[in-house]
């Protein structure tokens, strides 16, 4: 299954974030993926401690990612790793898939060590797949395999922030444009609306 062919004009950055337990200040773990042209160019990833007192890992979420206290033992703390996610998307969009789930991460871990969350305009490829297809379930999973998108290893920080950005290209190709602000359910035929965007 390839990847989307490039997009020019299409520009973003997207993330995804693991936690410890069901409190969204546990980051555990993040991935971020470039991408310019519809073209993801450069992607890093990273265990992360969790801060203290937000660091004990639920049974349900070492369930879903696998990861537990001494996988992260020797990792970096969030105070250590915001600046090179910040850095990293700089002044793009932020894609996520599910915003109501990550932006809170990147918000709250961020508070605990009184650290600044990016103001950048976040974008749910979710609701995104949710305008212009019709599928049973939107995991990401599925949605991947609905668009023949590569397989990969979900609950992976990376590995769902690539896939999330192939999904939000594949949609923008699908409805034929090169703008995050301008994608349509192309059957229906609607102007452009942006009720997948999440404001600043």
């Amino acid at each position: 299954m390839p990847v989307p062919p490039p997009l020019p004009g299409l520009s973003f950055t997207a993330i995804d974030f693991e936690t410890a337990n069901p409190n969204k200040a546990s980051v555990c773990a993040v991935g971020v993926a470039r991408v310019r042209d519809g073209q993801v160019v450069e992607t890093h990833g990273t265990l992360v401690r969790p801060p203290a007192g937000y660091d004990d890992f639920g049974y349900y979420n070492v369930r879903a990612h696998g990861i537990q206290a001494q996988h992260v033992s020797g990792a970096p703390s969030w105070a250590a790793v915001h600046a090179t996610i910040v850095d990293f998307i700089g002044a793009d969009p932020i894609v996520a898939y599910n915003v109501p789930a990550d932006r809170p991460v990147f918000e709250q871990a961020s508070a605990v060590y009184r650290l600044a969350a990016p103001r950048n305009e976040w974008v749910d490829a979710l609701r995104m797949a949710r305008r212009q297809l019709t599928l049973p379930k939107y995991s990401l999973p599925h949605v991947t395999t609905a668009l023949r998108l590569p397989s990969f290893t979900h609950h992976d920080a990376l590995a769902d922030t690539i896939a999330a950005a192939h999904v939000t290209v594949a949609l923008c190709h699908q409805a034929g444009i090169a703008r995050l602000a301008d994608v349509v359910t192309t059957a229906a035929g609607r102007p452009p609306r942006t009720a997948y965007r999440v404001s600043r």
